[in-house]
Order: structure tokens, then sequence, then C-alpha cells
């Protein structure tokens, strides 16, 4: 929804708590709402009931609180190479990737290309060299996975471009 769409609805919840909230679609499809009714037959939209919060008790702090340990970050991976929208030039579809992520013990990496894994097993290693990739459009990411199997972490996708090399023509 576009932001100023939401900004709009917003200020509609609190108004509505007043006033009957009118909807109609234009000529165009737009969705309009307000608090005027567009026709003098026009009936109120028919509005989910506002959502609210009420604020709990303020948290309890002691003396010792702040002896404990801070809690440990959440484990990340990120794809660093290569960067997004990267044009691969490679007559045997070969692609080098690297990330950035902190392995624990029996931690590994699983190097996915266009959604599937290539390497079943997870590995220590944060480079993997694909091989005998298409050309065209690719995504790369990876995922963190602990001892026991579980997805850690996942990186964001990054969009690559797999093309042959390019010949020199000769003048």
């Amino acid at each position: 929804m576009r932001p100023l769409a939401c900004l709009f609805l917003l200020g509609l919840g609190f108004a509505a708590a007043a006033a009957d909230v009118y909807r109609w679609v234009d000529k165009d499809g737009v969705v309009h709402y307000s608090d005027k009714p567009p026709t003098p037959d026009a009936q109120p939209a028919q509005l989910p009931p506002l959502q609210t919060y009420k604020a709990g008790a303020p948290p309890e702090f002691s003396a010792t609180a702040g002896a404990s340990a801070p809690p440990a970050p959440a484990p990340t991976v990120k794809i660093t190479a290569p960067p997004p929208e990267a044009t691969i030039r490679d007559a045997e579809g070969r692609l080098d990737v690297a990330v950035a992520a902190q392995l624990e013990a029996g931690e590994g990496i699983v190097y996915y290309l266009d959604g599937t894994p290539v390497n079943p097993q997870p590995t220590p290693s944060t480079t993997f060299v694909y091989t005998g990739i298409e050309r065209g459009e690719h995504q790369v990411a990876a995922a963190l996975v602990g001892a026991d199997g579980r997805v850690l972490a996942r990186s964001a996708p990054v969009t690559i471009y797999m093309k042959p090399p390019m010949v020199p023509r000769h003048h």
C-alpha cells in the first residue's frame, strides 16, 4: 500500500471513532475514503473495529540486572561477493561466491542457486564455487545451518547475470 494511503487510513482510523466513514470507487477504479458521503444516498463503509493498545506496568529493574551477560547477537549470513546485479562472463558457467558469517562449532553454510540448494551437506567454508550455471538471470543465496540441521539465518538473495565471454572483434 502506498505510504500516503497508509497515513490517510491511519487518520481515518482516529476519525472513525467519532464519525462515519464512506468508501467508494471512482470511474478509474481508485478507492477513496471520506467522512463526507460522495452522494446523498451513500452508505457508511463497514470497517473492522479499531485496534487499541494499553500499556502494561513498566519493567522492574534490580541492582544485579546489569551484571548478567548481554544476549548473544542473532546469527547472520550475507553474500559479500558477487555484488548485486553483477554480470558474470564465464564460458564454463563458473561463479565464485563469498559470504560473511560467524560460524560456531558444528555450523555450516548451504549455498543456493535459484532457490535450490547446491550443496546438500552444509560446509564450514565461507566461499563457494558454482559451476555449470546456464546463461541468464539467476539468484544466489546462502543459509547458516546449525549442528542440529536447523536453518539459523538466511542471506538476502543476490541477482546475477551469467553471460558468455565477449570475443574481441578484429578490424
